[in-house]
Protein backbone atom coordinates (compact mmCIF):
# COMPACT_ATOMS: atom_id res chain seq x y z
CA UNK A 1 0.00 0.00 0.00
CA UNK A 2 2.83 2.96 0.83
CA UNK A 3 4.52 1.97 -2.65
CA UNK A 4 1.09 2.69 -4.26
CA UNK A 5 0.57 5.42 -2.64
CA UNK A 6 4.74 6.79 -3.48
CA UNK A 7 4.21 6.16 -6.84
CA UNK A 8 0.81 8.36 -6.83
CA UNK A 9 2.11 11.20 -4.97
CA UNK A 10 5.52 11.02 -7.36
CA UNK A 11 3.41 10.84 -10.75
CA UNK A 12 1.57 13.93 -9.02
CA UNK A 13 4.72 15.98 -8.75
CA UNK A 14 6.40 14.98 -12.53
CA UNK A 15 4.79 16.01 -15.40
CA UNK A 16 3.24 14.12 -17.70
CA UNK A 17 1.29 14.53 -21.53
CA UNK A 18 -2.17 13.21 -22.23
CA UNK A 19 -4.08 13.97 -25.39
CA UNK A 20 -7.02 14.19 -22.91
CA UNK A 21 -5.55 16.63 -20.53
CA UNK A 22 -4.24 19.36 -23.35
CA UNK A 23 -7.52 18.74 -24.84
CA UNK A 24 -9.77 19.84 -21.65
CA UNK A 25 -7.27 21.48 -19.77
CA UNK A 26 -3.42 22.18 -19.24
CA UNK A 27 -2.97 19.44 -16.18
CA UNK A 28 0.14 18.09 -14.90
CA UNK A 29 2.03 19.90 -17.79
CA UNK A 30 4.41 22.09 -15.35
CA UNK A 31 7.53 20.69 -13.10
CA UNK A 32 7.92 21.56 -9.21
CA UNK A 33 4.78 20.72 -8.64
CA UNK A 34 5.84 20.77 -4.88
CA UNK A 35 5.28 24.98 -4.63
CA UNK A 36 2.05 24.27 -5.30
CA UNK A 37 1.65 22.76 -2.13
CA UNK A 38 0.24 25.41 0.48
CA UNK A 39 2.52 26.20 2.63
CA UNK A 40 0.97 27.56 6.44
CA UNK A 41 -1.82 26.52 8.91
CA UNK A 42 -3.40 30.13 8.73
CA UNK A 43 -3.23 30.42 4.72
CA UNK A 44 -4.50 26.78 4.22
CA UNK A 45 -7.04 26.86 7.07
CA UNK A 46 -8.87 29.67 5.28
CA UNK A 47 -8.66 27.69 2.04
CA UNK A 48 -5.41 29.36 0.78
CA UNK A 49 -7.50 32.41 -0.15
CA UNK A 50 -4.82 34.41 1.62
CA UNK A 51 -3.42 36.77 -1.32
CA UNK A 52 -5.16 39.83 0.35
CA UNK A 53 -4.73 38.69 3.84
CA UNK A 54 -1.13 37.86 4.35
CA UNK A 55 0.95 40.45 6.36
CA UNK A 56 3.58 38.18 7.72
CA UNK A 57 6.65 36.36 7.40
CA UNK A 58 4.88 33.64 5.03
CA UNK A 59 3.70 36.23 2.61
CA UNK A 60 6.88 35.06 0.45
CA UNK A 61 5.10 32.55 -0.06
CA UNK A 62 1.72 33.26 -1.27
CA UNK A 63 2.12 37.41 -2.23
CA UNK A 64 5.98 39.62 -1.56
CA UNK A 65 3.76 42.98 -1.60
CA UNK A 66 2.12 41.37 2.29
CA UNK A 67 5.94 41.49 3.58
CA UNK A 68 5.64 45.24 3.82
CA UNK A 69 3.66 44.87 6.63
CA UNK A 70 6.28 43.26 8.58
CA UNK A 71 6.70 45.44 12.17
CA UNK A 72 10.44 44.57 12.65
CA UNK A 73 11.71 40.84 12.69
CA UNK A 74 9.28 37.84 11.59
CA UNK A 75 10.50 34.44 11.66
CA UNK A 76 7.86 31.91 10.22
CA UNK A 77 8.47 27.92 10.13
CA UNK A 78 5.78 25.66 8.29
CA UNK A 79 5.46 21.78 7.71
CA UNK A 80 2.93 19.59 6.26
CA UNK A 81 2.54 15.95 7.08
CA UNK A 82 2.02 14.09 4.17
CA UNK A 83 1.66 10.30 2.73
CA UNK A 84 3.79 8.39 2.45
CA UNK A 85 6.94 9.52 4.13
CA UNK A 86 6.91 12.36 2.24
CA UNK A 87 7.75 15.89 4.34
CA UNK A 88 7.08 19.54 2.73
CA UNK A 89 8.11 22.50 4.83
CA UNK A 90 8.52 26.02 4.63
CA UNK A 91 11.28 28.79 6.60
CA UNK A 92 11.20 32.25 6.50
CA UNK A 93 12.85 35.27 7.72
CA UNK A 94 11.88 38.94 7.38
CA UNK A 95 13.71 42.19 8.65
CA UNK A 96 12.10 45.46 8.74
CA UNK A 97 15.19 48.42 7.13
CA UNK A 98 13.15 51.55 8.25
CA UNK A 99 11.94 53.40 4.80
CA UNK A 100 14.17 51.08 2.72
CA UNK A 101 11.41 48.31 3.15
CA UNK A 102 11.79 45.23 4.40
CA UNK A 103 14.00 42.22 3.01
CA UNK A 104 13.06 38.33 3.59
CA UNK A 105 15.09 35.29 2.80
CA UNK A 106 13.19 31.24 2.66
CA UNK A 107 13.24 28.00 1.74
CA UNK A 108 10.58 25.75 0.43
CA UNK A 109 11.52 21.97 0.98
CA UNK A 110 10.24 18.79 -0.13
CA UNK A 111 12.24 15.37 0.87
CA UNK A 112 11.28 11.86 1.25
CA UNK A 113 12.29 8.31 2.38
CA UNK A 114 14.61 6.08 0.81
CA UNK A 115 12.46 4.25 -1.65
CA UNK A 116 14.14 1.24 -3.20
CA UNK A 117 15.01 0.94 -6.89
CA UNK A 118 12.96 -1.18 -9.61
CA UNK A 119 13.53 -2.09 -12.77
CA UNK A 120 12.13 -4.13 -15.54
CA UNK A 121 14.50 -6.68 -14.92
CA UNK A 122 14.64 -6.36 -11.10
CA UNK A 123 11.00 -5.26 -10.25
CA UNK A 124 10.93 -6.50 -6.63
CA UNK A 125 14.24 -4.36 -6.42
CA UNK A 126 17.59 -3.86 -7.37
CA UNK A 127 18.96 -3.11 -3.43
CA UNK A 128 19.92 0.11 -4.24
CA UNK A 129 18.25 3.02 -2.77
CA UNK A 130 17.34 6.92 -3.55
CA UNK A 131 15.41 9.78 -2.14
CA UNK A 132 13.49 12.58 -3.46
CA UNK A 133 14.67 16.46 -2.45
CA UNK A 134 13.09 19.13 -4.18
CA UNK A 135 13.75 22.91 -2.90
CA UNK A 136 14.41 26.40 -3.46
CA UNK A 137 15.84 29.71 -2.00
CA UNK A 138 14.35 32.80 -2.29
CA UNK A 139 15.39 36.83 -1.61
CA UNK A 140 12.43 38.84 -1.25
CA UNK A 141 12.37 42.73 -0.85
CA UNK A 142 8.55 44.22 -0.03
CA UNK A 143 7.88 48.25 0.23
CA UNK A 144 5.29 50.55 0.89
CA UNK A 145 5.07 52.87 -2.38
CA UNK A 146 1.92 54.89 -0.66
CA UNK A 147 0.54 54.61 2.55
CA UNK A 148 -1.82 52.26 1.13
CA UNK A 149 -0.23 50.50 -1.95
CA UNK A 150 2.83 48.06 -1.22
CA UNK A 151 4.78 45.68 -4.10
CA UNK A 152 6.90 43.08 -3.43
CA UNK A 153 9.47 40.92 -5.36
CA UNK A 154 11.19 37.05 -4.72
CA UNK A 155 14.17 35.70 -6.48
CA UNK A 156 14.33 32.28 -6.35
CA UNK A 157 16.58 29.10 -7.25
CA UNK A 158 14.72 25.92 -7.64
CA UNK A 159 16.00 22.45 -7.33
CA UNK A 160 14.14 19.38 -8.45
CA UNK A 161 16.15 15.82 -8.46
CA UNK A 162 15.17 12.16 -9.11
CA UNK A 163 17.79 9.52 -8.53
CA UNK A 164 20.17 10.57 -11.44
CA UNK A 165 17.70 13.47 -12.98
CA UNK A 166 17.65 16.61 -12.05
CA UNK A 167 17.78 20.66 -12.84
CA UNK A 168 18.07 23.51 -11.53
CA UNK A 169 16.71 27.20 -12.90
CA UNK A 170 15.64 30.45 -11.54
CA UNK A 171 12.43 31.82 -10.93
CA UNK A 172 10.27 35.25 -9.61
CA UNK A 173 7.42 36.03 -8.13
CA UNK A 174 5.91 39.48 -8.12
CA UNK A 175 2.87 41.16 -6.11
CA UNK A 176 1.18 44.19 -5.00
CA UNK A 177 -1.45 45.18 -2.26
CA UNK A 178 -3.70 47.83 -1.55
CA UNK A 179 -4.87 48.30 1.72
CA UNK A 180 -8.75 50.96 2.07
CA UNK A 181 -9.89 52.56 5.01
CA UNK A 182 -13.46 50.83 4.09
CA UNK A 183 -13.48 48.15 6.64
CA UNK A 184 -10.58 46.92 6.02
CA UNK A 185 -11.21 45.82 2.39
CA UNK A 186 -7.86 44.22 0.58
CA UNK A 187 -7.34 44.26 -2.95
CA UNK A 188 -4.09 42.17 -4.33
CA UNK A 189 -2.41 40.72 -6.45
CA UNK A 190 0.60 37.88 -7.18
CA UNK A 191 1.96 36.04 -10.12
CA UNK A 192 4.75 33.26 -8.13
CA UNK A 193 7.02 30.93 -9.91
CA UNK A 194 7.49 32.97 -12.84
CA UNK A 195 10.96 31.63 -14.93
CA UNK A 196 12.26 29.91 -18.32
CA UNK A 197 11.18 26.41 -19.45
CA UNK A 198 13.51 23.65 -18.30
CA UNK A 199 14.88 20.21 -19.08
CA UNK A 200 15.62 17.68 -16.96
CA UNK A 201 19.76 16.55 -16.82
CA UNK A 202 20.43 12.45 -18.27
CA UNK A 203 18.16 10.40 -20.26
CA UNK A 204 15.83 7.06 -19.87
CA UNK A 205 14.34 4.23 -21.54
CA UNK A 206 10.70 4.05 -22.66
CA UNK A 207 9.42 0.45 -22.55
CA UNK A 208 6.11 1.77 -22.65
CA UNK A 209 5.55 0.84 -26.32
CA UNK A 210 7.84 -2.66 -26.87
CA UNK A 211 6.37 -3.21 -30.88
CA UNK A 212 8.39 -0.45 -31.72
CA UNK A 213 11.59 -1.81 -30.88
CA UNK A 214 10.75 -5.49 -30.67
CA UNK A 215 13.19 -7.72 -28.99
CA UNK A 216 16.07 -5.29 -29.76
CA UNK A 217 16.37 -2.64 -26.50
CA UNK A 218 15.28 0.63 -26.80
CA UNK A 219 16.96 3.69 -27.96
CA UNK A 220 17.53 6.22 -25.04
CA UNK A 221 15.63 9.16 -25.27
CA UNK A 222 16.54 12.76 -23.34
CA UNK A 223 13.82 14.69 -21.79
CA UNK A 224 11.27 17.32 -22.95
CA UNK A 225 11.22 20.98 -21.83
CA UNK A 226 8.63 21.72 -19.34
CA UNK A 227 7.27 25.17 -17.94
CA UNK A 228 7.56 25.77 -14.36
CA UNK A 229 3.97 25.92 -12.14
CA UNK A 230 3.14 29.79 -13.21
CA UNK A 231 0.25 30.83 -11.08
CA UNK A 232 -1.61 34.43 -11.05
CA UNK A 233 -3.39 35.08 -7.85
CA UNK A 234 -5.89 37.81 -7.56
CA UNK A 235 -7.54 38.10 -3.94
CA UNK A 236 -10.07 40.47 -1.88
CA UNK A 237 -10.39 40.16 1.76
CA UNK A 238 -12.82 42.52 4.11
CA UNK A 239 -13.58 42.45 8.38
CA UNK A 240 -17.81 41.26 8.41
CA UNK A 241 -16.68 42.20 11.86
CA UNK A 242 -14.15 44.73 13.54
CA UNK A 243 -15.07 45.51 17.39
CA UNK A 244 -11.86 45.61 19.43
CA UNK A 245 -12.88 42.02 21.24
CA UNK A 246 -14.66 40.36 18.10
CA UNK A 247 -13.27 40.30 14.52
CA UNK A 248 -14.46 37.93 11.27
CA UNK A 249 -12.46 38.43 8.29
CA UNK A 250 -13.46 36.92 4.84
CA UNK A 251 -11.26 36.47 2.22
CA UNK A 252 -11.51 35.35 -1.46
CA UNK A 253 -8.78 34.16 -4.20
CA UNK A 254 -9.39 33.55 -7.83
CA UNK A 255 -6.39 31.69 -8.79
CA UNK A 256 -5.02 30.85 -12.69
CA UNK A 257 -2.56 28.29 -12.90
CA UNK A 258 -0.61 27.17 -17.01
CA UNK A 259 -0.77 23.64 -15.93
CA UNK A 260 -4.46 23.53 -13.65
CA UNK A 261 -7.80 24.67 -13.85
CA UNK A 262 -8.74 27.82 -12.69
CA UNK A 263 -9.77 27.78 -9.01
CA UNK A 264 -11.72 29.88 -6.41
CA UNK A 265 -11.04 30.21 -2.70
CA UNK A 266 -13.08 31.30 -0.06
CA UNK A 267 -11.88 31.86 3.46
CA UNK A 268 -12.91 33.08 7.06
CA UNK A 269 -11.20 33.67 10.07
CA UNK A 270 -12.78 34.67 13.53
CA UNK A 271 -10.12 36.23 15.89
CA UNK A 272 -11.56 36.63 19.84
CA UNK A 273 -9.24 39.37 21.18
CA UNK A 274 -6.38 38.83 18.77
CA UNK A 275 -4.99 36.05 20.82
CA UNK A 276 -7.83 33.17 19.90
CA UNK A 277 -8.07 32.22 16.15
CA UNK A 278 -10.87 29.92 14.49
CA UNK A 279 -10.56 29.89 10.95
CA UNK A 280 -12.02 27.94 7.52
CA UNK A 281 -11.78 27.41 4.19
CA UNK A 282 -13.02 26.00 0.90
CA UNK A 283 -11.54 25.04 -2.65
CA UNK A 284 -13.50 24.85 -5.49
CA UNK A 285 -13.15 23.11 -8.50
CA UNK A 286 -10.38 20.96 -7.68
CA UNK A 287 -10.40 17.07 -7.58
CA UNK A 288 -8.56 16.33 -4.44
CA UNK A 289 -9.17 18.89 -1.30
CA UNK A 290 -12.21 21.33 -0.69
CA UNK A 291 -13.07 22.27 2.86
CA UNK A 292 -10.72 22.94 5.53
CA UNK A 293 -10.50 24.36 8.77
CA UNK A 294 -7.98 25.22 11.94
CA UNK A 295 -7.29 27.45 14.62
CA UNK A 296 -4.35 29.08 16.75
CA UNK A 297 -3.40 31.22 19.65
CA UNK A 298 -1.36 34.18 19.41
CA UNK A 299 0.71 34.47 23.21
CA UNK A 300 2.92 37.68 23.90
CA UNK A 301 6.28 36.62 25.40
CA UNK A 302 7.86 39.73 27.11
CA UNK A 303 7.66 43.38 26.00
CA UNK A 304 7.82 42.90 22.25
CA UNK A 305 8.11 39.01 21.39
CA UNK A 306 4.72 37.23 20.17
CA UNK A 307 4.38 33.83 19.07
CA UNK A 308 1.67 32.59 17.18
CA UNK A 309 1.36 28.92 16.94
CA UNK A 310 -1.41 27.60 14.43
CA UNK A 311 -2.80 24.19 13.17
CA UNK A 312 -5.05 23.21 10.16
CA UNK A 313 -6.63 19.83 8.55
CA UNK A 314 -7.78 19.20 5.05
CA UNK A 315 -9.49 16.61 3.53
CA UNK A 316 -7.61 15.59 0.37
CA UNK A 317 -9.75 12.67 -1.03
CA UNK A 318 -7.43 9.75 -1.66
CA UNK A 319 -4.82 11.50 0.22
CA UNK A 320 -6.83 11.37 3.00
CA UNK A 321 -6.13 13.71 5.88
CA UNK A 322 -3.55 16.60 5.58
CA UNK A 323 -2.14 18.24 8.96
CA UNK A 324 -0.19 21.54 8.76
CA UNK A 325 1.60 23.19 11.32
CA UNK A 326 3.49 26.75 11.78
CA UNK A 327 4.93 28.82 14.18
CA UNK A 328 5.30 32.91 13.81
CA UNK A 329 7.73 34.61 15.84
CA UNK A 330 7.20 38.53 15.67
CA UNK A 331 9.13 41.53 17.66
Amino acid sequence: MKKIKVLFLILSLVPVSSVSAEEFAPVGTAVAQFLEIGLGARSTGMGEAVTAVIDDASAVFWNPAGLADVQHMNLYSAYNTWPAGISIGGLSLAMKLGNIGTIGISTVYLMTDDMEITTIENSEGTGEYFAISNYSLGLTYSRYLTDKVSVGVTTKLLHEGYWDYSYSTWAIDLGTMYRTDFHGLNIAMSILHFGPEVKFSGDYIDYSDVKSYGSDPPEPKTFESYSLPVNFRFGISMNLIDGKVNRLKTAMDLVHSNNNLEQYNLGLEYSLNRMIFVRSGYQFNTDEGGLAFGGGIKLGMGESLNLRADYSYADMGILRAIHRFSIDFGL
